[in-house]
């Protein structure tokens, strides 16, 4: 059964969540209210964040939480995997230790997007296998606490390397990558990248772990071109069995997200 989440963010404010981080329990109770499954995390860091607090309000609305979303600490804090200084690569590794442990407390995944851009020019393959050593230690981990890592495949203008499934599905080959490292499938990202959702659905198999929905100007499901339904249905038809998560940007308006998210998901669950 596919379960349906939306960005939500603890402490430092995204344009993908409807609710800024002081409005975090004003999110939940919106969550709960329209009906989703589980809230997408979006944390930078964990100074000032009670993890039992957080999992206590998430168990009082009835939510889980499908993954943390790491992307902020790129931005905020210049972290990669594939920086140039190792000192920065061991930053990041720890973050993603950090978020690890907190998996496994709030039963979710952790997502590497942003997480893996690099400073320097480097081939396809020279990428994949930095990224891969790079991974180990958190792989390896992960392991251990029973959580899994998902990659997100993104667009060529926003990443240089690991784009489309096809892409995804050669870099867990090479990487021999095991069972707890999946894939993160945005179907933004993916109108740019796969020429068929369908086919990309297939592609990806069991390692596709979680889906963003977006449409294709990243505004909320049915405001751009995007077939919604389609690749809805295609996933469900696949016997696709977890996360549907909204990451869209509060496009054309917030009050348009927060007041048409649960007709969304009602509108879904009957395809």
């Amino acid at each position: 059964m596919i379960r349906f989440s939306a960005t939500l963010t603890c402490r430092y404010d995204t344009l993908f969540s409807p609710f800024t981080a002081n409005e975090l329990e004003q999110g939940l109770a919106w969550l709960a209210k329209s009906g989703f499954d589980a809230a997408e995390l979006c944390i930078n860091d964990y100074e000032g964040i009670d993890i039992a607090r957080l999992k206590q309000r998430l168990d009082y609305h009835g939510l889980g939480c499908t993954t943390i979303a790491t992307g902020q600490a790129r931005k905020l804090d210049g972290l990669s995997l594939l920086a140039s200084g190792r000192a920065i690569v061991e930053r990041t590794r720890q973050r993603l230790s950090e978020h690890i442990d907190v998996a496994a407390q709030l039963a979710s995944h952790v997502t590497i997007g942003s997480l893996r851009a690099t400073d320097r020019a480097l081939s396809k393959t020279q990428y994949m296998h930095e990224l891969a050593e790079a991974m180990q230690p958190c792989v390896e981990q992960a392991q251990k606490c029973g959580v899994t890592l998902v990659i997100e495949a993104l667009n060529r203008y926003e990443m240089a390397h690991l784009h489309s499934a096809e892409d995804m599905m050669e870099f867990l080959t090479l990487s021999d990558a095991p069972e707890n490292v999946g894939v993160l499938w945005d179907i933004f990202h993916a109108n740019i990248e796969d020429r068929d959702f369908a086919a990309a659905i297939d592609t990806l198999g069991s390692r596709l772990k979680h889906v963003h929905f977006a449409d294709s100007n990243r505004a909320f499901p049915g405001y751009g071109h995007l077939p919604i339904d389609d690749i809805y249905r295609a996933l469900k038809n696949s016997g696709y069995h977890h996360a549907v998560s909204l990451e869209c940007l509060c496009a054309p308006s917030t009050q348009t997200l927060i007041e048409e998210a649960g007709p969304l998901i009602t509108h879904l669950r009957g395809l």
